[in-house]
């Protein structure tokens, strides 16, 4: 073992000659041919022997025994760490730091996450140091020992270990990468790379005074010398503001740089900003012994919302690139980053691409082994606007555990749905507390779990508050970190049960990338379907067109989108010019010129677009798109008389819709553009009066034997069960629906000329 020279000596690593041949050999990830490697001092050796270093610092380092062996003292460490974090299996273990409930369990298993990840770039760190970063991590398991020797907490120790760490071997990569390895093609080194060495160098001395501190308080001969989390949050914030500077210089010297042939070590470097625990559910919380028929029927009885089919669809349809920044946004990452359950709330005005975003973050933990669990609110479909569902749906989803022999469930959930086989309440789904308190039961069973749900706003207005205050309250009592993404509209209630967490504010420059891509490609797809001009657009033209778009959506894709719509409508290029000038600004200009239209058409085409509007604003549950396509021919005259010219076709209901609904053919049915046309058309189709419109449509139905003949009238489906439900069984099931909804005043109405 080696100890601290005095102050004014030099430690000097091996001699990187007498490595390299045993390096070469033994290392499974070799340099690439023609690699020069530039030898500098180690900027530990240099960082441990600067003059900023008081002499007590220098003797509180000396205490710590240094092994060359960067492998083995990691290890060491690892080890260290297990056996707190299993000695603590079980426990609640918190601690408050920074206004924030810390999870230890939480803080330990990323630090044996990032002691991984140095062992495993140990190949590249010894070609050029030996004995790089050997003192930290003594340094830090020195710690670990006195705490445990004194009986003393090691929580603190454990939180500057689990934010100092992926420092170190962050710096690590950025030393090999940029200062050893000669990627200027001059055989030497620019002044981005020399500011880069300054700051790392910084860094690591500010790293060595804050252990040579905690060793200084640790040492003291008091009776309570406990380290206290007030004792090193400052330090600990100075040390982020150097580690920030590294990385901003390190971008600098990239962007300089010409190296490549590292595939493998700059994927190591690109994924050192995030640990990922893999870390699955306790094994005695997994039901073992199901046949696939019982889990389906279990996982049935949970939930029957396609949550999968509604974010293939939103994901599918992103453009390729968009919503990468909020990826990138610092709120972002210190809100994966953390140790402590937390929601981060994306806050945006209608039309903005918050669903995209949602559905970016939600692949973004796909592509991870993390636990998560998405839902995608939307007020056009009762179920999922209800509190109670999207919990359910919530649970279904983290209750399945795929271990690489099939999925199996969790225990908890196994167990409450047997509880009420046995006493015949099978069919009595959980209530809103009951899946609250499952919730906070299996998110004990996982280190961590995330939660995703977009459009908050579209949850019903009177029950919101009941979600608003189960997610508080999983957030408060689970042991383990739970996080949350929310997005939604800029409604007060929401952001006054978050005020106490983090938010991003949506801002037309946060995503004025993504609406140039949007407009482009939304253009050029209109040229090459002959929508615009009948595809006879010049270069400069597009030019134009894309220019002014992107300037006046004002972040609004739902805008821009209409925008080209409706230049689409045009029939010359002169036209297209003027009325460029001219565009709507707002969506609710442009929505006026879109309903005038429609009611302006001619023949039936503008009562079939009310019939469409009406059936997919009020119907009980979404008609598939033959139902609808039905339904909308339908009329009832003035004497109750039931007729119908026929189904609509698709297209000739798109076009007399006229691009406010779209079909989703993954979900076989019909629905609006966007939520902000219901909305739109809210203002102009009284909700009382379409219901009595519908409800007079299933009675004429019903009351005219000869209709029923176009039907097959031996169908039967189960609940939830839409797409196989044709107009008349819709009318048999959903008919008291509609008379109760359209209000006392339309009752008789509903029913006048019928019998």
């Amino acid at each position: 073992m080696k100890t601290l020279p005095q102050s004014g000596t030099e430690l000097s690593s091996p001699d990187l000659s007498e490595q390299k041949a045993a390096t070469a050999k033994d290392s499974d990830t070799p340099l690439s041919p023609g690699t020069n490697i530039t030898t500098i001092p180690s900027l530990w050796n240099k960082a441990a022997n600067d003059p900023s270093l008081s002499s007590q610092e220098l003797e509180a380092l000396k205490k710590i025994g240094i092994d060359t062996n960067i492998i083995k003292i990691s290890s060491d460490l690892e080890t260290d760490v297990q056996d707190i974090v299993n000695k603590k299996k079980g426990m609640e273990w918190k601690i408050k730091f920074l206004g924030d409930d810390i999870v230890l369990r939480h803080v330990g298993l990323k630090i044996l996450q990032w002691v991984n990840k140095f062992k495993e770039i140990g190949d590249i760190i010894v070609q050029f140091d030996p004995g790089h970063a050997a003192l930290p991590w003594a340094g830090f398991r020195f710690l670990l020992k006195i705490c445990l020797a004194k009986q003393e907490t090691v929580d603190t120790i454990l939180i500057g270990l689990e934010k100092i760490a992926p420092l170190i071997e962050r710096c690590t990569l950025y030393e090999f990468f940029y200062l050893h390895v000669d990627n200027t093609g001059e055989g030497g080194r620019g002044r981005a790379s020399q500011n880069l060495e300054k700051s790392i160098l910084l860094l690591y001395i500010k790293i060595l005074k804050f252990l040579a501190q905690a060793i200084q308080r640790l040492n003291e001969n008091h009776i309570n010398a406990v380290f206290k989390t007030e004792d090193i949050s400052d330090d600990l914030r100075k040390i982020e503001d150097l580690g920030r500077t590294v990385a901003l210089d390190a971008d600098v010297t990239e962007a300089q740089s010409i190296c490549t042939g590292f595939e493998r070590h700059q994927k190591l470097l690109k994924d050192v900003h995030l640990t990922v625990l893999p870390f699955g559910p306790q094994l005695d919380a997994i039901q073992q012994n199901l046949d696939r028929a019982r889990k389906s029927e279990i996982l049935q009885w949970i939930s029957e919302i396609p949550y999968t089919e509604h974010h293939t669809r939103i994901s599918e349809s992103r453009l390729d690139g968009t919503t990468d920044w909020l990826l990138k946004r610092e709120e972002y990452w210190n809100w994966r980053a953390t140790s402590a359950s937390k929601l981060l709330l994306l806050r945006g005005t209608p039309g903005a691409g918050k669903t995209y975003i949602a559905s970016s973050v939600i692949d973004s933990f796909l592509t991870t082994p993390e636990k998560l669990a998405y839902f995608y609110c939307n007020r056009a479909e009762p179920s999922r606007r209800d509190p109670k569902k999207i919990l359910c749906t919530l649970i279904q989803q983290l209750a399945q555990i795929d271990l690489g022999e099939g999925a199996r469930l969790l225990t908890h959930v196994v167990d409450i749905y047997e509880k009420r086989e046995e006493k015949g309440q099978k069919s009595a789904q959980l209530s809103l507390a009951e899946a609250r308190d499952l919730l906070v039961q299996i998110t004990d069973v996982y280190p961590q779990i995330t939660i995703c749900i977009d459009a908050m706003d579209e949850v019903d207005n009177d029950t919101r508050i009941d979600l608003l205050n189960c997610l508080n309250h999983i957030i408060r009592t689970s042991k383990n970190v739970v996080k949350i993404f929310v997005t939604t509209r800029m409604d007060m209630d929401i952001l006054s049960q978050f005020e106490n967490f983090p938010r991003i504010e949506l801002q037309p420059d946060d995503n004025v990338g993504d609406i140039n891509k949007f407009v482009l490609t939304k253009v050029q797809s209109s040229i090459e379907n002959y929508k615009l001009l009948q595809g006879d657009v010049s270069n400069k033209v597009k030019k134009e067109i894309c220019n002014v778009l992107c300037q006046r959506s004002k972040g609004n894709f739902q805008l821009a989108a209409l925008q080209v719509n409706f230049l689409c409508e045009m029939q010359s290029e002169s036209d297209v010019k003027q009325n460029l000038t001219t565009l709507p600004d707002t969506l609710t200009d442009i929505y006026n010129e879109i309903y005038n239209g429609i009611l302006m058409q001619k023949g039936s085409a503008p009562q079939i677009a009310l019939n469409a509007f009406r059936w997919i604003q009020c119907s009980k549950e979404p008609l598939s798109s033959q139902t609808l396509l039905d339904a909308v021919t339908v009329k009832v005259d003035s004497t109750g008389e039931f007729s119908q010219t026929g189904p609509a076709r698709v297209k000739q209901l798109l076009t007399i819709c006229r691009n406010l609904i779209i079909l989703d053919e993954k979900l076989n049915t019909f629905r609006f553009a966007h939520l902000s046309v219901d909305e739109y058309l809210e203002t102009k189709l009284s909700k009382l009066d379409s219901h009595l419109e519908l409800s007079r449509v299933c009675f004429s139905l019903l009351c005219s034997h000869t209709a029923w003949n176009a039907y097959d009238q031996g169908k039967k489906t189960s609940k939830g069960a839409y797409e196989d439900r044709h107009l008349l069984l819709y009318s048999v099931v959903f008919w008291p629906w509609h008379f109760a909804s359209c209000g006392e005043f339309n009752r008789d109405l509903a029913l006048s000329g019928l019998w």
